[in-house]
Formats: C-alpha cells, sequence, structure tokens
C-alpha cells in the first residue's frame, strides 16, 4: 500500500510542479521488463507460507532478486530517484542477507500496533524477529510508520530510501512538458 501513496505522492509532485503525465511516458527506463519480473518475483514468493526446505530456496530465490534489482536501478542511475533507490534496495539486501531475513523490532511494532510482540507467521522467511544479537540493528525495520489500520507498517532506512526514490522518479522523469493549469480570466 506504501508503494501505491509513494505513487500518488510522485503524481501530485509532477502536478506541483508543473510537469505533465504525459512526460512520464516519455522516461526510457533500460531493463524495466525484466524489473517487473523480478518485483513480481519477490512479491509473489513470500505469499507461498513455504516451510523448511522449500521456504530456504523460496528465500534464496527471493534474496537473488535483490541484485538483480540492483543491476536494473545502475543501468538507469541517471535518472531522478533512481540512485537513491539503488542504494535503498542495497541496504534491504546487506540488512536481510546478514540476518538471515529483515529484523523486526518490538518496539517499532508495538507503537504501530499496540500488540506487546511482533508476531511473524509461519513460512514468512522474509523476516525475522529482531534481538540483541541482530547484525545492523539500525538498517532493520525500526522506523514506526503510524497511519489507519491499512497503512500502518514498521520501515527501515532502506525502505524509507526506496519509497523517496519512487517518489523522486514518477514525480520528475521524462520530458518535462509544462501542465495544464487554469489561465487567470
Amino acid at each position: 500500500m506504501i508503494v501505491v501513496l509513494c505513487l500518488l505522492a510522485g503524481i501530485v509532485l509532477r502536478l506541483v510542479t508543473r510537469r505533465s503525465l504525459r512526460g512520464l511516458a516519455a522516461a526510457k527506463l533500460r531493463g524495466e521488463t525484466f524489473l517487473l519480473v523480478m518485483l513480481v518475483v519477490q512479491a509473489t514468493l513470500p505469499l507461498l507460507q513455504l516451510t523448511g526446505t522449500p521456504a530456504r530456496f523460496a528465500y534464496y530465490g527471493w534474496l537473488a532478486t535483490f541484485p538483480c534489482m540492483l543491476f536494473v536501478a545502475w543501468l538507469n542511475r541517471r535518472e531522478p530517484g533512481m540512485l537513491i533507490l539503488g542504494i535503498g534496495l542495497l541496504l534491504n539486501l546487506i540488512v536481510v542477507a546478514w540476518n538471515g531475513g529483515m529484523p523486526v523490532f518490538g518496539d517499532a511494532v508495538r507503537i504501530v500496533n499496540a500488540s506487546p510482540l511482533p508476531a511473524i507467521p509461519a513460512g514468512d522467511f522474509v523476516h525475522v524477529l529482531g534481538t540483541a544479537a541482530a547484525h545492523l540493528p539500525w538498517l532493520a525495520d525500526i522506523i514506526p510508520l503510524p497511519g489507519p489500520n491499512w497503512l500502518r507498517v514498521v520501515a527501515s532506512p532502506g525502505d524509507l530510501m526506496l519509497f523517496a526514490g519512487i517518489v523522486a522518479f514518477v514525480g520528475m522523469a521524462g520530458k518535462s512538458l509544462p501542465g495544464r493549469l487554469p489561465r487567470d480570466e
């Protein structure tokens, strides 16, 4: 849901800066089909709710999407927001690979959910319970983003950079055709 809000924020940024939505169609991303496939793989694998050996294979397949998406971000690094997005991906890859999943800390979860402990469902190979033994805890899911029930999440610094990259890309990429504004009469 946050990605949808980032897309909407990018559209608002385009409108505020008088950039036409048609100008976004002129953005020339390299590897966009590959990127879309990687995003689908990354979104789909955690939904399988696997356990045991299949979960380990799914985890490594999911983890492999990060370098692939980093490659696409690097190819497009001259596009607005793509370098920021790539740094966010890299930060998330580092903390996830080092910990065997993204550590989620109870204090941040309590702020957004008012629940005593984070509940990591069986089969969720993306997240691990954040403990004192977690590596690079400052890169983990530690930033509570409270809001309506459908939007409450705990994000990582890498996630925030990803969000900023999406907003910047949607808001600033492509041709800067002037948007249509009402004329003063």
